[in-house]
C-alpha cells in the first residue's frame, strides 16, 4: 500500500473514530440530561405532594381546633344557659297556675331534649372525644342525631372482628363519614342513609349508601369529595365513589393495617 493510501485510510479511520466519539458523547449527554430531567420532575412532584399534604394537615388542624373551640363553647355556655332555664322552669309551682301546667311540662321536655341534642353535637365536634371513642359508637351517635334532628331514616351495621387503629385514623375516618352525611342531607334529597362497617384485624371497610338524586359526572364532584379523597391518602387508604343520577350514591372507604 502506498504512503498516500495509508494516509487516507488513517485519516478516514481517525475521522470515523472522532465522529463516533462525538456521537457517543452526545448520546451520553442526552441520557444524562433526560435522567436529570426525570429526577427534577420527580423531585418537583414529591415537593408538590408534600406541600399538598402539609397544607391539608394544616387545614385539618385548623378545622379540628375550630371544632374543639365550638364544642367547648356549646358545652360551657349554651349548655349551662339551657340547664339554668330548665332549673327555673322546674321551680315553677304549677299548682298556683293549673291552666299552664301542660305548657310548663312541654317546656321542660323541650329544654331537656335541647340539652341532650346539644350534648350530642358537642361530642361529635370534640376532637379528643372522637379519638378516644370507638368508631362504631361515634357513627351510631351521628346517625341517631340525624334521625332526631332531620327526621331522617338511617341504618347502621357493624360486622366482623375489631380493627385496631390509631386515634388520628379514627378521627379522619369519622370526619369523612360526617362529610358524607352532610352531603346527603344538603344535596342528595334522600330519605334514607345506610352505613355498614366490615372489619377484621387486618382491614376495615366502610360503605355509605343513600337513595338520593345522585350525580352523573366527575364535574359534579364538589370540593368536599376531593377533600375526602386527600384525607384517605393521608391514612394510606382508598375511597371509591359511585353515583348515577336518580339512583343515589355509594361510597366505600377502605384501610389496611400497616405492615
Amino acid at each position: 500500500m502506498h504512503s498516500t493510501d495509508q494516509d487516507i485510510l488513517i485519516t478516514v479511520l481517525g475521522g470515523t473514530f472522532i465522529l463516533l466519539f462525538f456521537a457517543l458523547t452526545i448520546i451520553f449527554l442526552i441520557m444524562v440530561y433526560r435522567r436529570k430531567q426525570r429526577e427534577y420532575a420527580e423531585h418537583q412532584a414529591l415537593m408538590e405532594a408534600n406541600f399538598r399534604k402539609e397544607l391539608l394537615q394544616a387545614q385539618l388542624e385548623m378545622q379540628e381546633q375550630t371544632f374543639q373551640t365550638l364544642s367547648q363553647e356549646l358545652h360551657d355556655n349554651i349548655g349551662q344557659v339551657l340547664s339554668l332555664a330548665k332549673l327555673n322552669v322546674s321551680l315553677i309551682d304549677s299548682r298556683q297556675a293549673p291552666q299552664y301546667t301542660s305548657y310548663i311540662e312541654q317546656t321542660r321536655i323541650l329544654l331537656n331534649n335541647a340539652i341532650n341534642d346539644l350534648r350530642d353535637i358537642s361530642k361529635t365536634l370534640n376532637t379528643n372525644y372522637i379519638k378516644e371513642k370507638d368508631l362504631a359508637e361515634s357513627i351510631q351517635r351521628e346517625l341517631t342525631m340525624l334521625e332526631h334532628v332531620r327526621k331522617f331514616e338511617t341504618s347502621f351495621s357493624n360486622e366482623g372482628t375489631a380493627f385496631d387503629m390509631p386515634p388520628d385514623m379514627r378521627l379522619i375516618l369519622f370526619r369523612i363519614i360526617q362529610e358524607c352525611c352532610n352531603n346527603v342531607v344538603k344535596h342528595a334529597h334522600a330519605s334514607h342513609l345506610a352505613i355498614a362497617m366490615r372489619s377484621s384485624p387486618e382491614s376495615l371497610a366502610i360503605e355509605i349508601r343513600d337513595n338520593g338524586k345522585g350525580f352523573g359526572t366527575e364535574i359534579e364532584k364538589g370540593v368536599g369529595m376531593y377533600n375526602m379523597e386527600n384525607r384517605m391518602k393521608m391514612i394510606k387508604g382508598t375511597i371509591e365513589i359511585s353515583s348515577e343520577k336518580g339512583k343515589g350514591t355509594y361510597i366505600r372507604l377502605f384501610v389496611r393495617k400497616e405492615p
